[in-house]
């Protein structure tokens, strides 16, 4: 019999954790403030999710780690027999996998990329954890942090914001220009497994960079939810590219919270590769775009067992001139479900925004729903949406199948074929794990 926990139960809880995280991570007295306001705000904050309940959130924060998984991992032999095959399946290198284990990775590889970093820093290019961030950085942490969003919005936003551990603190100095992807693999080995964390990402004036989050194959985190905040300023001319690899175990649910404002002709192209959503995945990301601005948000799903996938997007055009696409692509399996939802306000003259949602069924148990939104307030926006929700047809198979594929590979090949075009922006190393990821996905090999 599961036990009951009480509001007053889980405050005591996060209290202890709060003043753990001060403490280990040397924390300065405003930040801690931070923590106990949003305490604060926990108990009489809403909580609309379609999933979890009240009780359930509860249960989370009194018994955050999952049972049944290796206490102590210290080498590739400890890992659960399914994972250490389905990691070798995917030809993962043995430095990755225990990255992906957890275990601590030394490697000449990790040397060069931080003092590699540490050149560019000399050029303004500053990556750090966040909470060393907020120790080396005060005033610019905390002239962003918790900025676009408000810690009594949710429990959610509230139990983040107070127990907060890990992520990632970007900034780009003004006319710098980063000519190679931030792939932050090394960097933020702890951080990937951390329930918690916060990802600040601050792009001066006339800047580029391209950061490339998380990787494809499942990480074995040991808590069953995982709660991570995105901030992101892009200032006037900036252009940025945020490419998030997700790839979560079947028992965690994950309720990513993204916020960014884009400035005055600046650019932010946001896609997310969900090659495993967990057991599931809730996100409405919302973004403010100034005069002449860009947001492009795309979306890769797959949609497996009987996961449960809740996306929306909110795009607010608010300077002439703005302009918005949300774009997602999705193959559902098994008896998943996935829903997507995405609003774009046009709040100035001649703005644009588009909405698609594409979805491919590989089951009569799978589930889609679609439910873009426009609105606008000015009379000269051009706003526009379609959807298209199928099979595959008869027709395609027949007509591979006849060229010498099996019904597993054509099915996969027209799979990749319908996946593809989301793909054109991620580096060819990856490339290669996705397209095996959605091979063994299809063959039920996952």
């Amino acid at each position: 019999m599961t036990e009951t926990i009480t509001m007053s139960d889980a405050k005591a809880i996060i209290e202890n954790q709060i003043e753990e995280l001060a403490r280990r991570n040397r924390e300065p007295e405003w930040m801690t403030r931070i923590r106990y306001k949003a305490l604060e705000a926990f108990e009489r904050a809403p909580l609309n999710d379609p999933v979890i309940s009240e009780e359930r959130l509860l249960q989370f924060i009194a018994k955050p780690e999952i049972e049944g998984l290796p206490e102590n991992i210290e080498s590739l032999d400890d890992l659960p027999p399914e994972m250490k095959a389905l990691l070798d399946r995917l030809g993962i290198s043995e430095v990755e996998q225990k990255y992906i284990a957890g275990l601590a990775v030394q490697t000449d590889t990790g040397v060069i990329y931080n003092q590699f970093l540490q050149e560019w820093a000399k050029k303004g290019l500053i990556v750090l954890p966040t909470e060393e961030a907020v120790r080396k950085y005060p005033d610019l942490v905390k002239e962003h942090f918790l900025k676009l969003f408000r810690v009594d919005e949710s429990k959610l936003t509230a139990y983040h914001t107070a127990v907060w551990n890990g992520g990632i603190f970007l900034y780009v100095k003004e006319g710098l220009k980063v000519p190679f992807p931030l792939h932050l693999f090394f960097l933020i080995q702890e951080s990937a497994l951390a329930q918690a964390p916060h990802i600040i990402i601050i792009a001066e004036k006339n800047t580029e960079f391209h950061l490339i989050e998380g990787c494809t194959a499942p990480i074995l985190v040991k808590h069953s939810l995982h709660l991570d905040m995105t901030e992101a300023y892009f200032h006037e001319g900036a252009k940025g590219q945020l490419t998030v690899l997700q790839n979560w175990p079947e028992y965690v649910h994950t309720r990513p919270m993204t916020r960014a404002k884009v400035g005055k002709g600046a650019r932010f192209i946001n896609t997310t590769v969900g090659l495993g959503t967990g057991k599931s995945n809730v996100a409405n990301p919302k973004y403010w775009v100034e005069e002449n601005g860009y947001i492009e948000l795309n979306g890769i799903l797959l949609g497996q067992k009987d996961w449960f996938v809740d996306l929306g997007g909110e795009m607010y055009l608010q300077g002439k001139g703005a302009g918005g696409i949300n774009a997602s692509k999705a193959v559902i399996m098994d008896e998943s479900t996935v829903i997507t939802r995405g609003i774009i306000r046009a709040e100035a003259p001649k703005t644009k925004g588009h909405i698609s949602c594409d979805a491919l069924l590989l089951s009569d148990k799978a589930t889609m729903e679609t439910y873009p939104g426009l609105v606008s307030k000015v009379d000269d926006a051009e706003l526009s949406h379609e959807a298209a929700i199928g099979k595959i047809r008869e027709e395609e198979l027949f007509y591979l199948m006849s060229r010498g594929l099996d019904e597993e590979k054509a099915t996969q090949l027209i799979v990749k074929g319908f996946l593809e075009p989301m793909l054109k922006d991620i580096p060819m190393e990856f490339l290669v794990e996705i397209r095996k990821i959605i091979e063994l996905a299809v063959s039920g090999g996952m």
